[in-house]
């Protein structure tokens, strides 16, 4: 599946806010089960992971692509 770098920017955007989430439910609610805090991080690490390989690779096509137009 082919992602686009707008979907790119939108999984950074849902990684880096999940882990904001989950640092701040760590902080300040001890109760929060240990499995639930890995999992939230395990899954923001790979959004924020998947999302800028995307974008990385959209602006490689981009930049590929105005270097054809130029030759």
């Amino acid at each position: 599946m082919k992602l686009s770098r707008r979907r790119g920017l939108q999984l950074e955007a849902f990684g880096s806010i999940l882990i904001v989430t989950v640092m701040l439910i760590d902080r300040f609610l001890f109760s929060v089960q240990d499995g639930f805090i890995l999992t939230c991080a395990l899954l923001s690490a790979a959004a924020l992971i998947v999302g800028i390989r995307t974008v990385k690779r959209a602006d490689d096509e981009a930049g590929a692509g105005e270097r054809g137009v130029r030759a």
